[in-house]
Order: structure tokens, then sequence, then C-alpha cells
């Protein structure tokens, strides 16, 4: 256990905003579906200063069980989502009978996973995994992320390089947050230049199976089992016992 992570985990809060409607807006059907945007963020209360961005995250809830009370044809649903690349790969893995949706009562789909440099390898996606594990997780709940590259995900691409701002205040003298480009406070630049995205791909791949996802066929999907986070869970309570026995 590596006591700065274990200090950084400790002061990491998830806050997410869900956005739903009882009726269709675009496409037919689209009512069984909540989407959520989230940021990540590190509190530093014993330093007296307001929280720093960590991170931004996005998914959508796919309400399954409620949707066959009422025949909805959700494979249709997904076709009219397919330009996204969630969905254009979920299509395809349905087509070659990889995964059964009917199966399940919800399906929660990780579009957008999105963390500072500074914050790179020191655990926040499996912080951010445990989260949707608490918060999610069923047995008749199917859990998938999409691993892919960000300069691969034009979607994504186009909104933290034109569009998305990150508000934030270093100092609580200061009344309001400064607004920063995604590109600039994330680094996104940086991560384009890579071109190596073979490489990219494997490292996101690894990063994929240590928080408990397990790729489907050859696609960019990847299916959540809660093993892993169960194994590290236990291990953060056992330190967490440790180390209150040594205060004491």
């Amino acid at each position: 256990m590596n006591r700065t992570d274990w200090n950084l985990w400790s002061n990491i809060t998830f806050k997410t905003q869900s956005y739903r409607k009882n009726f269709d807006l675009i496409n037919l059907n689209e009512n069984f579906i909540t989407e959520y945007d989230g940021t990540i963020s590190e509190i530093r209360i014993s330093e007296h200063i307001p929280p720093r961005p960590v991170g931004d995250y996005g998914f959508s809830v796919w309400n399954v069980g409620l949707g066959e009370k009422f025949d909805i044809d959700f494979n249709q649903l997904i076709k009219e989502h397919a330009f996204e690349n969630t969905y254009g790969e979920l299509l395809d893995v349905i087509k070659k009978n990889k995964i059964n949706i009917s199966e399940y009562r919800k399906i929660v789909l990780i579009h957008t996973l999105i963390i500072h440099k500074d914050y790179r390898n020191h655990g926040i996606v499996d912080e951010f995994t445990e989260m949707i594990y608490r918060d999610f997780y069923g047995t008749d709940v199917a859990i998938i992320i999409l691993v892919k590259p960000f300069q691969n995900n034009p979607i994504d691409a186009d909104f933290y390089l034109n569009h998305k701002i990150v508000m934030v205040r270093n100092s609580l003298d200061i009344k309001e947050a400064i607004g920063v480009p995604a590109k600039e406070y994330y680094s996104l630049n940086d991560l384009i230049k890579n071109d190596d995205t073979e490489i990219i791909e494997y490292k996101l791949y690894a990063i994929a199976n240590r928080c408990g996802f397990d790729r489907i066929n050859e696609s960019h999907l990847f299916i959540y089992k809660p093993d892993k986070t169960m194994e590290r869970m236990t291990m953060k309570m056992k330190y967490l016992e440790t180390t209150n026995n040594l205060i004491e």
C-alpha cells in the first residue's frame, strides 16, 4: 500500500448529475435512458483551499427491465445511437451474439473517463470503478465501459478540445472560479501528439483489466466483474484497521 496514494484516495470525491425525461426528446423510447455526467475532485480541507478538479466522466443507464414491460425494442434504440462509438460497438457485439442485453435489468454504459495528468497512475480509475460498483452493480446489471484512446473517440475529442471548460478555484479568497479550457487543463494536446495508439490501447486495456473489466470479443467494450473491486475494498479495510490499531 502506497501511503501517498492512500491519502489521495481518502480525499477523492465524486459528484454526479443525472439528466432524464419521462417523455422522449429526439428518439422513440429514449425516456428509458438516464444520462449521467460527473466530476472527480480532490478535497483539500486541511490545506484550507478549494477542491481541485481531478477528472470528468460520463455514462448512461438503460432501464431494460422496465422497457421490456412495454415491449420496447432496445436493439432499434441502440441502432439510432450507433453513430456514437459506444453504441456502434455495442450493436456489433450484439449482432455477433457476444452479449444479450435482455439478460439484464439495467445496463450501465460508461462512455467517458478523463483524468488530469497529475493523477494518472495513482489508482483514480480504481476509485471510480468502486464508486460505480457501489451505486449500480447487481447480478442483473451489466456495467460496460468503452476503452479507447481519447483521440480515437471523435465525439469526446471534439467536446473536450473545443467546448469543455473546467472551473478551477485555487484560493478561498477568490470568490469565483476561473474557466480553463479542458484541452489545457487535462493536457489533451499531449495525448493527441502521441500517435502510437496501439501502445496506448494496450495500456488502457491493462488498466481496465486491473479494475475488473473483461474485453468483449475484439471490441473496445469491456464488461465488469466485481471480484477485483471486492479484493481491493477488503485490502483497504484491512489497511485502515491496521492504521487505526497503530494510532491506538
